[in-house]
């Protein structure tokens, strides 16, 4: 232990050791005086008999008196207080008695208020008894209790009896009862602290000025740790009660007793100068007041710069007041204590004239004072003295036994907690440690040590690495530049990341900056660096792949070391900082010397074997640099001093020495004597060995089980044996993830490959595998000997291996390997590949890839022979192409792997067999290699040929589309002429059936009344289509021009032209809008209708206007007559003169053939849009309505 932090916890031990004091003075200055309570300082001696006697003789006088004269309860009062002022409180508590059972036993007696108010007092003064004296038994603690609560009971029923308001006196008097109840854990009723309180309130309420319940409010107070408020409230009692300047009696007593009160709370409060001050005017006023003298002294060395100040005179100055005193003995242990620090290790003088050691001295005086002293918590102050002594000379279950005493009657102790924490960590009682810090965190806040020491106790318990990242974050965030606060945030974030790999690491970054802090800190800072500090630093940095910031770091450590072990800046204090410093120089040696020996692509062997030869001869014991040497040796190929080496080093440490011989047979497959030296090793190990020797001998043996040379009935054996070993290890260490993984292989050799896959997937779960490439390898191999979809979580496995050690050759392999089992040669040909640009030289790996290449051409010709395209042929050209490409680079590899086998020496064969595990397969199948190339030209000939025949397809394809595209084009052509030819016919067909709907139009329009040639025509009207069903064609005559003869009488000049102008224009305008056309129909039809009524009745009244419309009529039919005759036909004069009757039903029927008319128009104009498919039909249903239309308008042919 550091005498500067002892120190420094001791004063915070008397700084809380003050505190407490303030009760039990406090408590006893409250009790018995009507203005203020005078108690004695160091409390009634109530076991001193002749005291007793005297007191007893001068106040049954006093009481004797008062009864005869009959005296009321306040001269009963006055004479108690007088004794109590005098000092006599034995005299006053038997006057008090006395004066209570002559008003309350009396029969002819009324208690009186004042009556009421010395049962008050005298309860007041049973509980000052109760605190200041310090030889009371607990059982007479309790009866001194139950006497008072009696007392307060009977007084309360008397006020209520006489139904008075309780005053100050009830209200004082019950709260120092609840604080007596609280501080002495004695009958407690619940919070006996809160009711005080609430009671000295209630008592300021009716008295703001009462000294006692001020009094009584400063103590609950102190007890809440609101120090502020305490100091102004015993500042008020000082203010209002003190006397002006005492110089003796219990006056001078109670003055002492409240300015010591203040200087604790000026403590407490950090103000220590007015401490000084106030502890300074207890001194003035009685130079022999020991406690102010010792708290001066312990005041100096606390604020002196020096450490010492005036302290050592106050101490001698309580000494020569009283030097039994208890609070005079622990001061000077304490001082006892600090000269055995600055003495020799362990508190011996270094002079041998007989004297006693100062932590002899030390023990002595605390166990003088620990019988002296009557106070708790003097003895408790005692007792943690006495751990601390224990604690500094290594004897922590003696200290830890003292600290817990210490704590049961001051559990605020904070110094005796923080001390009782480090003796439990000693002891490695982790958890016990962790509990009472978080306890003190709680309580103190998060102070530097604390943290600190609750960091290191995380630490220690190993798996609660987070909660000590957590906690060494706060400790660097308050002590920013604490070099030994950040280098233990370094190791919780190096543990928390061995514990989940997943969680960033931090470690590399705080010692940069630990780095940086003591490059650009000052000398102090760079005092506080340690050899440690740069070693872990130089190792963070090699890991990281910065041998340069490594071999610095290396050489900063090992420079402050030099320095350290000579001498400059102070030098080292004791015998194990010596060691320290000698342990971590050969360790900075010896990491360097390994680094030059691994580093990157260049290693420097040279240095490294000259720095572990240099440290072999300095420290011969030094097992680690004879075992580096060793492997030196082996890696020169000079296996005996290999040998000889590790035989030197089996002194010091025998397992390794030997478990490396091991691995040496092993290398050189001498696997009798390896097993020898591993079983060897098994034999040696340790406690700590045991499990690790194990593991190696188990895996060996499976090795050798696993190896071709075996024999095949030894196998099950070494098998049994690997088992039997892999069991052992996890039976030593149940959470053995490497032996769990061994029980693991050997069931999946053994083709249990469901237990072993359960074995792999709960060896998986560890947190501890979570960056080890070797268990998903495993698992990977029962998934792939499974087969069928398996093969797919197999490569899910190997990817995630691969991504763990990116540069495992074997990792890759077997990688390929799935992918070829599933026939993904593409993507086993690319694991290949990339693997060759990383091994270029490795043969076993180009033959693999020419297996592949050759595998995969040999499927693509397979695959295309099994295929007989008939379309697809591009395709198949370019994996016939693709397939000669591979075959062509299989060949080639071949050639080389069989060349450069060849060209091997027998030597060089011997160690590429040992390497790959299976000598005979490798040897045929290098010697293969040739057959192979053979096979290749084979299948790369079937594949030209199949080429050429689907180059033959493909010509031929091209051909027979040429064909195709000639006759499609013929084709093509024919059908354009056709839908030419439709058109065409489709659109004279529609000028011809416009052309018949003219002639229809001019049809209509011609009048056929009687009297034609007496009558002339109106303006002619716009021509109309014909409506009739029948719709005969109209023929005009073949110069499209009517006689003469029938027109003379009837039209002008000029009407004929007229007529065929009116002819073109009803053409253009039939094709406008149908609807209007069919208005306009139907308004003719009707008047139409209305003339023929109109004739039938004139038909009655002229009968020579029938006559000559007969006439008419014959005239008018008889160009239809001689066009009938031109046409060599028959024809029949028709009556036209019909009766009225009949010419109705002709319009009625001419009226229905036009609306039907109307929709096969419609139909027919439907028909037209849908194309010529159906213009002949279209054309002979045309021909039909211009017929029928003929018929309509000229009757039927003769041949009808």
């Amino acid at each position: 232990m550091h005498s500067s932090e002892s120190r420094e916890t001791n004063q915070d031990m008397a700084a809380s050791r003050l505190e407490p004091s303030v009760v039990s003075r406090a408590s006893a200055d409250c009790a018995t005086a009507q203005e203020v309570d005078h108690s004695p300082r160091e409390g009634m001696k109530a076991n001193a008999s002749d005291h007793r006697i005297v007191a007893s003789a001068a106040s049954d006088r006093v009481i004797h008196r008062l009864r005869d004269e009959d005296a009321p309860p306040t001269e009963w009062r006055r004479e108690a207080l007088a004794r109590y002022t005098e000092g006599h409180v034995e005299e006053c508590r038997h006057i008090f008695e006395a004066a209570v059972d002559f008003d309350t036993k009396s029969p002819l007696r009324t208690v009186s208020a004042d009556g009421i108010v010395n049962m008050y007092l005298l309860a007041e003064l049973y509980i000052s008894c109760i605190v200041s004296s310090q030889n009371v038994s607990r059982d007479d603690v309790e009866q001194l209790l139950g006497k008072t609560k009696r007392l307060l009971d009977q007084a309360e029923a008397l006020d209520s009896s006489w139904g008075s308001i309780v005053g100050v006196e009830a209200y004082v008097a019950k709260g120092f009862f609840a604080i007596t109840r609280h501080v002495t854990r004695c009958s407690c009723e619940g919070d006996e602290l809160k009711r005080a309180e609430i009671l000295f309130d209630a008592a300021l309420k009716l008295d703001s000025g009462s000294p006692r319940a001020l009094l009584g409010k400063a103590i609950v107070l102190t007890q809440h740790k609101e120090w502020a408020k305490a100091l102004g409230h015993f500042r008020q009692v000082l203010k209002r009660a003190a006397p002006p300047a005492p110089r003796s009696g219990l006056r001078l007593q109670t003055l002492k007793h409240l300015r010591f009160a203040i200087a604790t709370c000026f403590c407490d409060l950090g103000r220590y100068e007015q401490m000084r001050n106030a502890l300074g005017s207890v001194v003035s006023a009685d130079p022999g007041d020991v406690e102010s003298l010792c708290a001066l002294a312990h005041l100096e060395a606390k604020v002196s710069k020096d450490g010492i100040g005036k302290s050592l005179e106050y101490l001698d100055e309580a000494v020569k007041a009283n030097q039994q005193h208890p609070v005079v003995l622990c001061q000077l242990a304490n001082h006892a204590f600090y000269c055995g620090l600055e003495q020799s290790p362990g508190g011996h003088s270094n002079e041998n004239n007989g004297d006693s050691s100062p932590w002899e001295l030390a023990t002595d005086l605390l166990q003088k004072a620990l019988a002296a002293t009557k106070s708790s918590k003097v003895a408790a102050e005692v007792h943690y003295q006495l751990g601390r002594l224990e604690h500094a000379q290594g004897r922590y279950p003696s200290a830890y036994a003292h600290y817990q005493k210490c704590c049961e009657v001051l559990p605020d102790h904070f110094a005796c907690a923080y001390c009782l924490a480090q003796s439990r960590i000693q002891q490695h009682k982790f958890s016990e440690a962790i509990t009472g810090l978080e306890a003190m965190r709680r309580c103190q806040g998060d102070l530097p040590e604390v943290l600190k020491l609750l960091t290191f106790a995380y630490l220690m318990c190993g798996d609660r690495a987070a909660d000590a990242v957590k906690c060494a974050d706060h400790l660097v965030a308050k002590e920013k530049d604490d070099m030994e606060a950040w280098a233990m945030r370094a190791e919780a974030h190096d543990q928390l990341c061995a514990q989940q790999p997943s969680a960033p690491k931090m470690g590399v970054e705080v010692y940069e900056h630990m780095a940086a802090l003591l490059e650009n800190g000052d000398g102090d800072k760079r005092a506080s660096a340690s050899p440690q500090m740069w070693n872990n630093l130089g190792t963070l940095r090699g890991l990281q792949g910065d041998p340069h910031g490594a071999k610095e770091a290396y050489s900063k450590g090992l420079e402050l070391a030099e320095r350290l072990l000579v001498g400059d800046g102070g030098g080292p204090s004791s015998l194990e900082e010596v060691k320290d410093l000698h342990i971590a120089r050969l360790t900075m040696r010896f990491n360097r010397a390994w680094l030059a020996e691994n580093e990157g692509d260049e290693p420097n062997y040279m240095q490294a074997t000259q720095d572990y030869m240099a440290i072999n001869e300095e420290h011969n014991w030094y097992a680690d640099s004879l075992l580096q040497l060793g492997a030196q040796w082996q890696r020169m190929g000079e296996a005996d001093i290999a040998v000889q080496r590790y035989q030197e080093a089996m002194k010091q440490s025998p397992v390794l020495a030997t478990l490396m011989q091991a691995e040496l047979h092993r290398n050189q497959g001498e696997y009798t004597k390896a097993l020898q030296s591993a079983e060897l090793a098994v034999s040696c190990a340790g406690e700590k060995q045991f499990h690790y020797a194990h593991v190696y001998l188990g895996n060996l043996y499976f090795e050798v089980a696993c190896t071709a040379s075996t024999r095949h009935g030894d196998r099950e054996a070494y098998l049994h044996k690997a088992l039997r070993n892999f069991t052992k290890a996890l039976e030593h260490k149940k959470d053995s993830h490497y032996a769990a993984n061994g029980i693991g292989m050997v069931f999946a050799h053994r083709g249990k490959l469901d237990f072993a896959r359960r074995t792999f997937q709960s060896v998986m779960q560890h947190h501890a595998m979570g960056g080890d490439p070797s268990v998903f390898v495993n698992l990977g191999h029962t998934y792939l000997q499974s087969g069928g979809d398996n093969a797919r979580k197999a490569i899910a496995l190997y990817e995630r291996a691969k991504r763990l050690r990116p540069h495992d050759l074997k990792v890759r392999l077997y990688l390929a390997k799935a992918h070829f089992r599933l026939k993904e040669f593409d993507r086993c040909i690319g694991v290949l590949g990339d693997a060759t640009q990383i091994w270029p030289d490795d043969l076993l790996l180009r033959y693999n890839l020419a297996i592949s290449l050759e595998k995969f051409g040999a499927h693509l010709v397979s695959e295309e022979k099994r295929t007989q395209r008939v379309v697809g042929v591009d395709n198949g050209m370019q994996q016939m192409n693709h397939a000669v490409q591979l075959l062509n680079s299989a060949a080639r590899l071949f050639d080389y792997v069989y060349n450069q086998w060849m060209g091997m020496t027998d030597e060089e064969r011997k160690q590429m067999m040992e390497a790959s595990g299976s000598s005979d397969d490798i040897n045929d199948e290098m010697l293969s290699a040739s057959a192979h190339q053979r096979y290749c030209s084979d299948i790369q000939n079937k594949a030209q040929e199949e080429l050429v025949l689907l180059q033959a397809k493909r010509a031929d394809i091209e051909r027979r589309m040429q064909e195709n595209a000639g006759f499609e084009e013929e084709e093509q052509k024919q059908m354009q002429a056709q839908q030419q030819l439709a058109t065409s016919r489709q659109e004279q067909l529609v000028e011809d059936i416009d052309r018949a709907k003219d002639l229809e139009e001019k049809a209509k329009q011609i009048d056929l009344g009687k009297n034609l040639e007496a009558r002339t025509f109106k303006t002619a009207a716009k021509p109309r289509e014909l409506k009739d069903k029948k719709g005969a064609k109209a023929k005009l005559q073949a110069n499209g021009e009517l006689e003469a003869s029938q027109v003379v009488g009837e039209l002008g000049p000029d009407d004929g032209a007229d007529d065929v102008m009116a002819d073109e224009r009803t053409g253009k305008k039939y094709k406008k809008d149908k609807k209007s056309r069919k208005d306009t129909d139907a308004k003719k039809d009707k008047r139409r209708h209305k003339k023929s009524k109109k004739r039938g009745r004139d038909d009655d009244n002229n009968e020579d206007d029938d006559k000559s419309l007969e006439d008419g009529m014959d005239d008018v039919a008889s160009p239809a007559q001689s066009d009938q005759g031109r046409n060599g036909q028959a024809t029949q004069e028709q009556d036209v003169a019909a009766e009225p009757g009949m010419e109705e039903s002709r319009q009625e029927k001419k009226h229905d053939k036009k609306h039907k008319k109307d929709k096969k128009a419609k139909k027919h104009k439907k028909s037209r849009k849908h194309g010529g498919a159906d213009s002949e039909n279209e054309v002979a249903s045309a021909d039909a309505d211009n017929k029928a239309m003929e018929e309509e308008l000229f009757g039927p042919d003769g041949d009808e």
